[in-house]
């Protein structure tokens, strides 16, 4: 079995591996799909992973086996990884926080005990059978592999929880951006505005909805100040990261307004809290997703209101998957996202 892993900095070795062990309640999936995404491409340029089977986390296959203790309802089905109910036994379980379950956060971040060795740019992938959800009638192995990412998006948007009319603004057009900006949509907000640096982004974002696409954060406000009562957004999502996303961001909420930090933002980011102080904005922030947001994402799929297949346009193999992640490093690809296949053709 051929399988794409991480051996250092900036370096993908495709290797052959034994077909991996099924183990009681787990479950072995053939891989069809698997997104490349922003947590891969750090990897990437780090050479560090927190468990090996992060590196191709964005995964939709087919089981094609079960260990004892999974039901045999699975065999065939149509499947995405992504993360199991809490189990309701943890502490932060029993303290009614859920969303922060110790096995939810192993299971994300793959370092549970049926994990597979490596992520799915894989042909074949182990799974605990709890972290697998089926794709709906409709939604394709290439749309699955995007629920992740939705859920993610999702997440974000349930963060802010838009109400009817507000304007919303998104900093950062990539692909969990460009996701927000669809589902603040769906979830109220009357406008929504995208900063993007990159043009073909930009127009990507209108594309799917947005009501405009600014390249400079002066252009961004000046919009901002003919809107409703020109106050500036009543909701920023940071999905970009960075001093210069969280200045922007601050400069485009109103007051009173609230920013989600949806990006991985550095330790060394100074947000101004004498601002937020001032202004009275509140600063909240998401991370991952519950598998409440899998299934939304995935229900808004399958009714076809979450547009996610204008966020790829190419599928890549073994042979191309070290070079691809040499082109997102630059940002040259004309989609945001990446998908790969063990069998592109």
């Amino acid at each position: 079995m051929r399988a794409a892993v991480l051996t250092g900095p900036r370096t993908v070795e495709i290797v052959d591996r034994p077909e991996p062990e099924l183990l009681p309640g787990s479950c072995l999936v053939a891989v069809e799909r698997c997104g490349i995404g922003g947590p891969d491409l750090l990897a990437w340029r780090s050479g560090n992973l927190p468990a090996p089977a992060w590196f191709g986390h964005e995964w939709s296959g087919r089981v094609v086996a079960v260990g004892a203790e999974s039901s045999d309802r699975f065999i065939g089905e149509r499947v995405v990884g992504a993360v199991p109910p809490p189990c309701g036994n943890c502490v932060p379980c029993r303290a009614g926080i859920g969303a922060f379950c110790r096995l939810v956060l192993d299971m994300i971040i793959g370092t549970d005990e049926r994990a597979s060795d490596h992520g799915a740019f894989a042909e074949l992938i182990r799974a605990d059978s709890r972290r697998l959800h089926r794709l709906p009638e409709g939604v394709d192995y290439a749309d699955g592999a995007l629920a992740e990412p939705g859920a993610v998006a999702a997440h974000a948007v349930r963060q802010a929880d838009p109400s009817l009319g507000d304007v919303a603004v998104v900093v950062g057009a990539g692909t969990v951006g460009l996701l927000v900006a669809e589902l603040a949509r769906l979830a109220g907000a009357s406008r929504v505005a995208v900063l993007e640096l990159e043009p073909e982004r930009r127009e990507l974002a209108c594309d799917l909805g947005t009501d405009a696409a600014f390249a400079e954060a002066g252009d961004l406000n000046r919009w901002l100040a003919a809107q409703g009562h020109g106050l500036g957004a009543d909701i920023v999502f940071d999905c970009a990261g960075g001093q210069k996303a969280m200045d922007d961001s601050l400069a485009s909420v109103r007051s009173g307004g609230l920013m989600v930090l949806v990006g991985a933002t550095p330790d060394e980011v100074v947000i101004p809290a004498g601002q937020l102080l001032s202004r009275e904005v509140t600063v909240t922030s998401s991370l991952g997703y519950t598998i409440a947001d899998v299934h939304r994402a995935l229900d808004l799929m399958a009714d076809d209101r979450f547009r996610v297949s204008k966020l790829y346009d190419r599928i890549v193999g073994f042979a191309e998957l070290p070079s691809v992640f040499e082109e997102l490093s630059r940002r040259r690809t004309r989609r945001p996202k990446v998908l790969f296949s063990p069998d592109p053709a």
